[in-house]
């Protein structure tokens, strides 16, 4: 069951959605290239981890296996931004056949454009992976901005990705709503001073109700079991 929000009583000018595990249903797919990608670097197939750390960047996750299965590895050896791309390509190479958007994704958005509410997907994904996919999916058109992790610097779970989308739909951030299903994706949308709801497709609920043990303060106003009960709440809220 979804956990109210005791504070939006609106309905917000923008809503920013992460991408993967929100918008569209992925993460198998990325753990079938990240398994790909270990088997071909003759590393243990850490896909618990792998799974534990969705939300982070690419690089900062193979840092973390290295670290842990290759203590004393060398840049020299593994540069950390090929092998995030040779696992983007192996991604890219199973979408086509395999990726869906979550059910009730276009109807919402749908819904969105049809009352001028804006949108834009903040993601911490690699610039051609994200347009290629939305393309794919044929979502592109139904969003004002979309931003990579390509596109901003430092990626989350700092705030700069959320502030910018903010700053690029003309809105001040608590005009918007974010959706996360990650602890670090909550942090930054959190951390930007937007009210966050939390979609649980990938993590329990009690880890995405304090994304941040040591901020308590940083707590997601609703926390759904998937996008379609977000649009279904959004939809009961009364216009600005």
């Amino acid at each position: 069951m979804p956990i109210p929000s005791p504070s939006l009583v609106k309905l917000p000018y923008a809503v920013l959605f992460d991408y993967d595990g929100v918008l569209v249903a992925s993460e198998p797919i990325h753990l079938l290239a990240w398994k790909q990608l270990l088997i071909s670097l003759g590393l243990p197939e850490d896909l618990e981890l792998i799974q534990k750390s969705i939300g982070k960047i690419a690089p900062k996750i193979l840092e973390t296996l290295l670290n842990l299965h290759r203590p004393g590895w060398s840049k020299a050896d593994y540069n950390l931004d090929d092998l995030a791309k040779k696992k983007n390509d192996f991604y890219l190479a199973l979408v086509e056949a395999n990726l869906t958007a979550y059910p009730g994704v276009r109807e919402g958005l749908i819904w969105l454009r049809q009352n001028k509410v804006r949108t834009a997907v903040v993601s911490n994904a690699k610039g051609r992976e994200l347009r290629t996919t939305l393309n794919m999916l044929n979502l592109t058109d139904f969003f004002d901005e979309i931003i990579s992790r390509d596109d901003v610097f430092p990626n989350k779970p700092d705030p700069t990705p959320y502030l910018l989308a903010a700053q690029r739909l003309g809105l001040e951030p608590g005009q918007c709503i974010a959706l996360e299903d990650s602890p670090p994706g909550l942090e930054a949308a959190l951390r930007a001073g937007i009210p966050t709801i939390a979609i649980s497709t990938n993590f329990p609920p009690e880890i995405l109700r304090q994304p941040v043990l040591e901020k308590p303060d940083l707590t997601p106003i609703r926390i759904d079991p998937n996008i379609q009960s977000f649009f279904d709440w959004l939809k009961t809220l009364p216009r600005s």
